[in-house]
């Protein structure tokens, strides 16, 4: 580390109150760069940068670049050389673009086609249930969709019928207790002395 480095990193730590180095940083290209750098340095160590710093790499890149030796293809494949093989590779090639072209297009079309597709009407399956004796129930998907008005009179026909049924399955259940007091009143009677 030079002397004037020293004296700037003195003077950032507040160790040193020179005005030469301030001139020095005024006019040196190189110490403004160094004062910039240690100033996101430090504030990086205190967290305080709240930006990512601004470093200027293309001059190095391109220096670098410059320095590079020059790779030169050979002007003559090697594939060339060969006289069956030569003209299969630059086929192979024409092929694998095409293959991959017609692969796109495939996949494009299936895309669309699948788009396209009506929604299916029933779009779960349902699982078998184990009846009314017990153990699994029934579980159903509630929809909401319009019929069309034959339809509708289907389904109100079919719900008049169950209702019906209903209707007709609890008049026997009272029947039924009907006939089981009378017969129990019966017994009754019968076993009195």
């Amino acid at each position: 580390m030079t002397q004037q480095q020293e004296k700037l990193s003195a003077f950032m730590d507040g160790e040193a109150e020179d005005d030469k180095i301030i001139d020095a940083i005024k006019h040196d290209a190189e110490l403004q760069a160094k004062w910039q750098r240690y100033h996101v340095i430090r504030g990086t160590m205190r967290k305080e940068a709240s930006v990512a710093p601004e470093m200027d790499i293309t001059a190095n890149i391109a220096a670098a670049l410059a320095d590079e030796p020059a790779i030169v293809a050979p002007k003559e494949s090697r594939w060339r050389s060969i006289p069956i093989i030569g003209n299969v590779v630059p086929f192979a090639t024409q092929s694998g673009q095409f293959a991959v072209a017609a692969s796109v297009a495939l996949a494009v079309i299936l895309g669309v086609q699948h788009l396209n597709q009506p929604a299916p009407s029933e779009p779960f399956m349902t699982a078998p249930t184990a009846g009314p004796q017990g153990g699994l129930a029934p579980v159903s998907l509630e929809q909401t969709r319009t019929l069309p008005r034959n339809d509708m009179n289907e389904v109100l026909e079919k719900k008049r019928k169950i209702n019906a049924l209903i209707a007709d399955h609890e008049q026997q259940i009272k029947l039924k207790q009907v006939q089981a007091e009378e017969e129990e009143k019966a017994s009754d009677d019968t076993n009195r002395p």
